[in-house]
């Protein structure tokens, strides 16, 4: 059921007409995403781009896709060089316990939203057909070669999580290979140069609607239990520049929970609102894709320190070692909250589907 406290909140609120029209006169607030893959992990944002819904909130947001994965992109925000990080958020975790802090404020996927895609040759050959639990499946990747977009990546601590679910020492029982992002991956799955590869819808679902292949697991479905209503995807960035920018914040989570509103109650606007972001990918890949993502959207933008805890102990199962953080710091939900409040609200105007900044 859709949490209507927050999103029926969220799709309603925008900046009242008076002072709407008065910041049309201004330049759109600039804001840099710093995102480590174009796939439907980030769908939320690629909707809210393409209703223009972050043009209604007076944002103009450039999207910078990082091929080698989270820890580049965490990188580029540590450094200044973007203002948002988005992706998985055990990684800026890790990056918090080496003193170099970001703090998570809104969550956009509350389950594990990559994919594992076997080829029909290594699924054939590990028998996956006749593997029942979890666990089972997971100890089909031994001997496997499997690419993930880099080291450190979310892919590659999916992959090495799910090894050692089935029993299987990541570094020793299969061949993790970093290579980048989705056109490498499909380029070395379709030339048999890798039994698998890991990465999330559009990607995962050419490697089974073009080239035949199966997915290990399929997270989406809940089918992977240490996985299951997991925070996945969330936005972060450096407390410094959320306590001078937090209007600017407010005004993107705000676009974002219209988005996901309007995904949930009239998906075939949105869907083709995201359309134009995907223009190499099939009209049938991408239904079949966004029909798995819809599964997966969030009722809530808010966290909970469980949700943090559950991204700790993923990484401990992954890293062999506990990292030391202050839990309830290393996330807020003001930003939420503020994107929530009921201080400005008008008719939202209509949108034509496809629209895009």
């Amino acid at each position: 059921m859709l949490d209507r406290r927050t999103f029926t909140k969220l799709a309603a609120l925008v900046p009242l007409a008076v002072q709407a029209s008065g910041a049309r006169a201004e330049a759109p607030a600039r804001l840099t995403i710093a995102q480590p893959s174009e796939g439907f992990l980030y769908l939320p944002i690629y909707a809210a781009r393409g209703l223009g819904y972050v043009q209604d909130e007076g944002l103009d947001v450039e999207v910078t896709i990082f091929g080698k994965g989270a820890a580049a992109a965490l990188t580029s925000v540590i450094g200044g060089e973007s203002d948002i990080y988005v992706g998985l958020p055990a990684v800026p975790l890790q990056a918090w316990a080496k003193g170099q802090k970001t703090q998570l404020f809104a969550a956009l996927l509350k389950q594990c939203g990559s994919d594992i895609v076997l080829s029909a040759e290594a699924a054939r050959r590990t028998r996956l057909s006749e593997r029942r639990t979890p666990a089972e499946k997971a100890e089909a990747l031994r001997g496997l070669k499997i690419a993930v977009a880099g080291a450190g990546s979310i892919t590659d601590l999916v992959v090495r999580h799910v090894a050692i679910h089935g029993g299987l020492d990541p570094d020793r029982d299969l061949t993790i290979i970093p290579i980048g992002g989705g056109g490498n991956m499909i380029a070395a799955f379709g030339q048999g140069r890798v039994d698998g590869y890991c990465l999330s819808a559009p990607t995962s679902t050419i490697g089974v609607v073009k080239f035949g292949g199966t997915l290990l697991l399929d997270f989406a479905k809940g089918e992977y239990p240490p996985l299951r209503d997991f925070l996945f995807t969330a936005l972060s960035a450096r407390p410094e520049w959320l306590a001078a920018n937090r209007g600017v914040a407010v005004r993107l989570v705000r676009a974002l929970g219209r988005a996901i509103e309007t995904m949930r109650t009239r998906p075939e606007a949105a869907r083709a609102a995201i359309g134009p972001f995907y223009p190499g990918v099939e009209p049938a890949v991408l239904d079949a894709a966004w029909t798995q993502a819809m599964g997966s959207l969030p009722t809530s933008l808010d966290m909970d320190a469980g949700g943090i805890v559950k991204n700790i102990d993923f990484l401990a199962e992954v890293r062999s070692a506990r990292l030391d953080v202050p839990v309830a710091e290393v996330f807020t939900n003001a930003i939420v909250n503020l994107a929530a409040a009921p201080s400005t609200r008008h008719q939202e105007p209509a949108r034509e589907a496809g629209r895009k900044e």
